[in-house]
């Protein structure tokens, strides 16, 4: 990929498109088979690029190092996320804000306060989610990006959906379609590319998701539609991605008393997260065993949620 320990004594634009290629490719791996497919070359490229930083490389060159630089770190960062590495997901994000602020690019600076909002989601700290979504606003907005606006305004609303504020919620995700509609003209920077109709659509599900088993089963209804719509319009999308929306599906079913339905739609997610290198995979259906719980001595509900115990237990992908 590299010559481990080769510097090159001039760095120029050939370089940092170098490290921008690479950071580009260890992305799609991320995207389709987990951070366990790319975590450790990410921490090699860096062994590799982060001397670049101090070889005097002229100002226009040096800024632009510096983004490629902290998207790597960026990346490196949600890929140990990924992997169920925190503390190395937290260094990673900290030096990738440094980077950010140094070259002066509001809008990767606002990803990274996205990015560090969502392992406090993930974790079931809304409330941490919530403030990180909300220092990324006011940069994003100055950034001029309306995407990156409504990348955090529709995580402000899963926030919210968790901890059961239905009205701000719904306000904040509506929000993130006003934005993601004037955003579509917008050509968007690496990090932020995969946030597209089927990401936005979704999160909308899996804000309906949190709402149905926090405020009122109802929101179940609209849920599966939304998510049912994701599905379909990521078609072609990672398998981890619909994993989860498979798994929130399945969680509404169950929340509406239609364990056969669940168990169906579960066994299509543990299908596809099997073989993906990620321990977001196994944590994400925690909530559906959950549910498969609530309903016990339900046939079709214990072998869900038996099926959902083993591979929960299971080791991650080699």
């Amino acid at each position: 990929m590299f010559d481990d320990g080769v510097f090159p004594a001039h760095v120029d634009k050939t370089d940092v498109r170098h490290v921008e290629t690479l950071t580009g490719a260890l992305r799609a791996l991320d995207y389709e088979y987990g951070g366990g497919a790319c975590r450790d070359a990410c921490v090699a490229l860096l062994g590799w690029a982060n001397p670049l930083l101090g070889t005097g490389a002229p100002g226009v060159v040096l800024q632009r190092l510096q983004v490629a630089i902290a998207d790597l770190n960026n990346l490196a960062g949600w890929a140990s996320f990924d992997m169920g590495l925190l503390e190395s997901a937290h260094r990673h994000f900290g030096r990738a804000m440094e980077l950010a602020r140094a070259s002066g690019n509001s809008a990767l600076e606002a990803n990274i306060h996205y990015r560090m909002g969502r392992v406090h989601l993930h974790y079931e700290l809304p409330q941490d989610a919530l403030e990180s979504f909300q220092r990324g606003l006011p940069i994003a907005q100055a950034s001029g990006s309306t995407l990156a606006v409504s990348i955090l305004h529709a995580n402000e609303a899963w926030a919210f959906a968790k901890m059961g504020a239905e009205r701000q919620a719904l306000r904040q995700f509506a929000r993130a379609q006003d934005e993601f509609e004037r955003a579509e003209a917008e050509h968007a920077p690496p990090w932020a590319r995969f946030f597209d109709l089927a990401d936005l659509v979704s999160i909308g599900g899996m804000v309906h998701t949190e709402l149905a088993r926090n405020c009122d089963v109802k929101y179940a209804r609209t849920a599966i539609p939304l998510l049912t719509r994701a599905i379909a319009t990521g078609g072609e999308d990672a398998s981890r991605s619909q994993s989860f929306r498979l798994a929130a599906l399945a969680v509404n079913y169950l929340v509406q008393n239609e364990p056969e339905h669940a168990r169906e739609i579960g066994e299509k997610a543990i299908a596809l997260s099997g073989p993906i290198r990620s321990a977001r995979t196994r944590d994400r259906m925690r909530p559906l065993k959950q549910e498969a719980d609530k309903l016990r001595g339900n046939e079709a509900a214990d072998e869900l949620s038996s099926r959902l115990g083993a591979f929960m237990r299971s080791p991650g992908a080699a």
